[in-house]
């Protein structure tokens, strides 16, 4: 199964933001776009195997429809889509962080972004 192709351009260049941003030192930034390319690849495989995708932004809510659709993930990968989650939000509004974004929050979510893109690329066989 191949993801379309749309779906990992898009990803890609997220997640190598998210890689360059940290040693920017825009942390915040880099987290949104970890989020955002670790919900690229689940949606695509997603789309992949079924035609279409949930519209949510949860990530752990993108891994239950990718176990109702057949594929087994180690359970770590929910501890990551949960922790990156928020990101989506949290980091793009001023004023309203429940944590500071620091090198080690960006480095922390490229990790968990890389974790679940590997995963869905292993299964996926992209090239």
């Amino acid at each position: 199964m191949i993801i379309p192709s749309e779906w990992v351009e898009k990803a890609d260049a997220f997640f190598m933001d998210a890689e360059r941003h940290v040693n920017d030192g825009l942390y915040w930034l880099s987290c949104f776009e970890s989020q955002q390319a670790a919900e690229l690849y689940l949606k695509g495989l997603i789309v992949a195997k079924a035609g279409t995708h949930p519209f949510t932004h949860d990530l752990a809510e993108l891994l239950r429809v990718i176990k109702s659709l057949g594929f087994d993930f180690p359970i770590e990968l929910y501890v990551y889509a949960d922790a990156l989650s928020g990101e989506y939000t949290l980091s793009r509004y001023p004023g309203r962080k429940p944590r500071v974004y620091n090198d080690e929050t960006a480095r922390r979510c490229v990790e968990y972004a890389r974790r679940i893109i590997e995963w869905v690329r292993s299964v996926a066989k992209n090239p």
